[in-house]
């Protein structure tokens, strides 16, 4: 589940994400969910970390096709189980890029994971995570897109057990329902770069609300 919502404060613009994972694993899956390294996993359900961003621009400083706007994120350790989450508090610094031109529309979300407090007994988290989008309108009301979970690098792992880099993409329709705009996509995956025993495919259904 992620929400997004904009806030005005005087000259500034600040953007929020926050994101809610509701998790089913009936058995262990290595590398998932993204963000724990440690423990082994089991079989577990229930919620993971809550992850929350804010990044800040300038009212009009979107000049241009280019968009740049610095932040920061709090990751919160309120994962129902050990396996669904970290244990640990976590400071991201982050940074928002968009890319505007025509039909296209692009950009990604980079943050920077350092756990700063938590558990004791548990590992310490430093992760990269790169969350891209791209969106081509090839049609009214729709769009190609490529939009995975995200592009992951843990630092404190062995050469060669690092990296998730997913590609793929798949298609979004746009509608319209009075005042809200419902986007419905379906996108196919395959983590090309992936640790020995990570997740090879993903598919990955989209139902967004927009008001």
């Amino acid at each position: 589940l992620e929400f997004e919502s904009q806030l005005n404060l005087g000259s500034y613009q600040i953007k929020n994400i926050t994101y809610f994972e509701i998790n089913q694993y009936d058995r262990g899956v290595p590398g998932q969910p993204v963000g724990n390294p440690s423990p082994a996993p089991a079989p577990a359900n229930g919620m993971g970390d809550i992850l929350s961003g804010f990044w800040f621009s300038k009212k009009g400083g979107h000049h241009g096709k280019h968009h740049f706007a610095p932040g920061f994120a709090m990751q919160f350790p309120t994962a129902v189980s050990d396996t669904l989450g970290s244990g640990k508090w976590a400071n991201v610094p982050s940074i928002d890029y968009e890319y505007e031109s025509g039909r296209l529309f692009a950009g990604a979300i980079a943050l920077q994971v350092w756990s700063i407090a938590g558990d004791a007994e548990r590992k310490v988290v430093s992760m990269l995570m790169i969350k891209p989008f791209v969106y081509f309108e090839f049609a009214k009301d729709w769009n190609l897109m490529y939009v995975p979970y995200g592009i992951t690098v843990y630092w404190n792992k062995v050469p060669g057990e690092k990296v998730f880099l997913p590609l793929g993409g798949g298609i979004q329709r746009s509608l319209t329902l009075g005042s809200v705009q419902l986007n419905l996509a379906a996108q196919y995956f395959r983590n090309v770069v992936r640790p020995t025993n990570g997740t090879v495919r993903d598919l990955r259904f989209l139902v967004e609300l927009s008001f």
